[in-house]
Formats: C-alpha cells, structure tokens, sequence
C-alpha cells in the first residue's frame, strides 16, 4: 500500500506542478494552488520512499543476526561427543553352599556349586582350594590337582569338598572307598579317588574352605571366591552344618546341634522329676546353660525367635508320676524347661527355615 502511495505521489506531483506553468497569469490564485500541491505530493512521496528504505535496511540488519547465530548452534551439535560404546557382558561366576552328595545313609559329602550369573560362560576355569583349621596351618590344593579345567555355565557344576561317616559304615560306597565312622578327608580328584585325611571328629571344631575359580576372558584374569565352614556338635553322630561364611544359617542348618539341645533338654526335665534335694543346685545351673545355649543358637538364625523360644506362658507344669518337688524354684524350673522343650520342637520342624 505504501509503495502504491509513493509511486502515484512521484507521478501527480510532476504532473500540478506543470499545469501551474501552463494557468494563464490571469488566474495566479489558482496558478499557486497547482504549484504548492505538486511540491506538497513530492514531498509526501518523498518522505515514504525514505521511511520504507530504512525500514528494509533494519529488516536486513536483524536477518543478517539470526545468520550469524546459526552457525554457532551447528557447531555446538557437531561437537558432542559420541555415546560411550555399550561393554560385552562378561561372565560372572558364583559359589554357594550345594548339599550333601552320598547316596549312603552314614556318609556326608559335602560340595560346593559353582555357576555363571550371565549366559556368558567362564570357559576353561580351574578351581584352588585352601583349607583352614582352628589352628593357624593351611593347606592348598587344586581340583584334580589342576589337569582338570571346566567350562562353567548357568546350569553350574559340582565341586566335592570333603566327605565323613557320622555312622558306621555297612559296606563301602560307591567306588570302593571306605570312609570310617568320625573320619573325614579330602575329596579333592571329585569322584576318582578318596583324598588326603582331614581330620577326626572334634566336638565343636571347625573346618575352613577357601574355594576360588579362576578363568581368563578376553585376554583378562577373572577370578570369584568365597569361604565355606564345616562345622561339628558334640556327637559325631548328629548332622555336621556346612555353610558358605557370610549367610545366614537356616534351621536346617543348625538341625544338628537343636537336636542335641532337645535330647540334652529331655534328660533334665527326666531326671528332674526324681531329683535328690542335695543335687537341686547343680540341677538348676545345667538348665540355665541349657537355655542359655539353646537361645544363642536359635539367635543365630533369628533374634525374634530366641526370644519367643525364651518367653514364657502361665501354666502349670505336668504332673509326672514319681515327680519330686523340693521347692517352688524346682516347680518353677521344671516348668520353665518342660514348655521351652515344647517350643524347641518348633525350630526343628522339617523344611523350616
């Protein structure tokens, strides 16, 4: 619109200003009229020539400064670094406790399971043992004395640690060997020869297994470990516990040494019931450390149930036939142990964890 205004002002202001001159002298009046409208249109058309130049220079100015800004920005992103390459997966081997692997009822032979975490296998590992004792000796060993390698996968392989008779043996097992009964040794060629003797039953000791599986994967030394404890009761007929060190016991685990409680918790509550009046003070210290154990051991697994196990109820106690009542602190303990013998059976309930 404006440039149509600027271009009929520079075509009317030309055209007043030549009819002025050709207005006889006789109409002045109107001579200076034609005059003064040409120089006025001009001047108008003049006036908005100018502003629109102006207008299209700051127009160009400002699109010259968003061309300057964009190269910047480009740059900015060409820049950037790329995303840092995702890494292969690697093979990751664990160790956990496996089990008891005789098929003979008075044989414990205990193994450690080993398997990758990924579906990466850790090819070729080898497998170290060091074993440990109470005493500050060690002993260290490879499986099959290192010529054997194994390809671990997530469906894992059996590592035999050591193997024991907690009865008397009725025949050999299989493959000839004869463990006696309170002996344990070494297992460590797996199935193809009885190892070195570890050691006799010792009511309380403990053994150490320090198992380690090594492998190299993209030219790299891998290694995982772990620590696993034999442990014994006092009888070398009740069930050994062998964990890996470090979790928590089940009551499966501890199966042996509840059994022994409630067998040593039976006898009491037996002999308390005819017990001489000389003997009560004695009697009474051996049921405090019978709870006093038993607790300790149940805490071991849970807190919470030690302190079920050593909270008691408000009833009378039976009334066994020949039952001797000396004073209401014999009453009281009898009591106190029969309901605690009850509870005890609790934690050795088959399955129970």
């Amino acid at each position: 619109m404006r440039t149509t205004i600027t271009i009929a002002c520079a075509v009317i202001g030309p055209v007043l200003i030549g009819l002025s001159f050709l207005i006889p002298p006789a109409a002045g009046a109107y001579r200076t009229y034609a005059l003064n409208g040409g120089l006025g249109v001009l001047a108008l058309g003049l006036i908005l020539a100018t502003a629109q130049t102006l207008r299209r220079r700051r127009g160009g100015d400002a699109s010259v400064g968003v061309r300057d800004t964009r190269p910047a920005a480009t740059a900015d992103v060409g820049v950037a670094e790329p995303a840092a390459p995702v890494a292969p997966p690697r093979a990751e081997a664990t160790l956990r406790v496996g089990g008891n692997a005789a098929s003979e009822p008075w044989v414990r032979w205990y193994y450690v399971a080993a398997a990758t975490a990924t579906e990466v296998r850790a090819a070729k590992a080898r497998v170290g043992v060091v074993v440990r004792g109470e005493p500050v000796s060690a002993e260290h060993w490879l499986w099959d004395s290192g010529a054997r390698a194994i390809d671990l996968s997530q469906t894992g392989a059996r590592i035999p640690i050591v193997i024991g008779a907690v009865r008397e043996p009725v025949q050999p097992i299989a493959g000839g060997w004869v463990v006696p009964f309170r002996n344990w040794y070494l297992t460590p060629s797996a199935h193809s020869a009885l190892g070195p003797f570890l050691a006799p039953f010792i009511a309380g000791f403990r053994h150490v297994f320090d198992v380690t599986i090594s492998w190299v994967e993209a030219g790299h030394a891998q290694t995982a470990s772990a620590s696993f404890e034999l442990r014994f009761w006092r009888e070398p007929t009740s069930e050994p516990r062998f964990i890996r060190i470090g979790d928590r016991p089940s009551y499966h685990d501890q199966i042996g040494g509840l059994g022994e409680l409630r067998d040593r918790g039976t006898a009491l509550r037996k002999e308390g019931m005819l017990l001489p009046a000389g003997a009560l003070n004695s009697w009474l210290g051996r049921v405090d450390s019978w709870t006093t154990e038993t607790r300790s051991l149940i805490a071991e697994v849970s807190t919470a149930d030690s302190d079920y196990f050593f909270a008691l109820k408000t009833f009378e106690a039976p009334r066994f036939e020949g039952v001797r009542m000396h004073d209401e602190r014999h009453r009281q303990a009898l009591r106190e142990l029969h309901e605690r013998l009850i509870r005890l059976q609790f934690f050795m309930r088959p399955g129970g964890n």
